[in-house]
């Protein structure tokens, strides 16, 4: 492993029962590096997840973020630390409008200790996703693409050195999906590590800087989009037979 990598998976293995989600999963993330986590359903892409977010403690091996090991953290000491996630299905504050939304994950973030500085900030992230016209608006009158932007500005606003997306642009339109992939690449020129679960391929293999394809809970392969685009053993597994420039 890179001793200068911002966050390191050190052979992880996860098992539930009888299934092996994950087995000696190991790889890093230099900073500012977009890395694309891509495979079949049930390849242990989510599972992957919820270790390095801290839901699930690993069965063997470790975590490490900015070389030191926080396998045991808790979720919530993860995000103050500087790791954040959003998720597939995006649950937010339906009655609340959107800088209160953005504002929890401001107040309990890295470093916004006050509720004025905390709403200054969903303010700013929120133009940032470019929602600034829209602070108060319920989060439950939103679109389906505005909804994953709002899921966006809620993990941006705690402050990250790494971010974790769960598929962002999955169910997105092509134009929605063209705009969440242009703030994905605003989020990497800020300075901001990202690992991000996809299954749209032009559009992960489009903005990702290395990708990691998982297979019954193993890497499969690493790479570069078009060294995966064209790996075989990707291609018979995952890619159908289909390469994806």
């Amino acid at each position: 492993m890179n001793n200068e990598s911002v966050l390191q998976v050190n052979t992880v293995s996860k098992r539930f029962g009888g299934l092996q989600a994950l087995k000696d999963v190991k790889f890093d993330l230099a900073p500012n590096e977009i890395l694309g986590l891509i495979g079949p359903n049930g390849a242990g892409k989510t599972t992957l997840f919820n270790v390095i977010a801290g839901v699930f403690k690993p069965d063997s091996g470790s975590i490490l973020y900015q070389n030191k090991d926080v396998t045991k953290f808790r979720p919530d000491k993860r995000c103050k630390i500087g790791i954040a996630r959003t998720f597939q299905i995006t649950k937010p504050f339906n009655n609340m409008n959107l800088v209160d939304n953005v504002s929890v994950g401001a107040y309990f973030g890295k470093q916004h200790t006050s509720i004025s500085s905390a709403r200054k900030r969903a303010e700013e992230i929120l133009d940032f996703v470019g929602m600034g016209d829209l602070l108060d608006v319920e989060a439950k009158n939103l679109s389906i693409g505005n909804r994953k932007k709002l899921e966006l500005a809620r993990a941006l606003a705690t402050e990250p050195e790494v971010l974790l997306l769960d598929e962002v642009i999955g169910g997105l339109t092509p134009t929605e999906g063209n705009e969440v992939v242009e703030i994905i690449k605003k989020i990497k020129q800020s300075g901001v590590s990202i690992i991000m679960i996809e299954h749209v391929m032009k559009a992960v293999m489009g903005v990702s800087d290395r990708m990691i394809v998982l297979n019954y809970g193993q890497i499969l392969a690493e790479g570069t989009p078009k060294e995966i685009a064209e790996n075989p053993q990707v291609i018979e597994a995952y890619l159908g037979g289909v390469k994806h420039a």
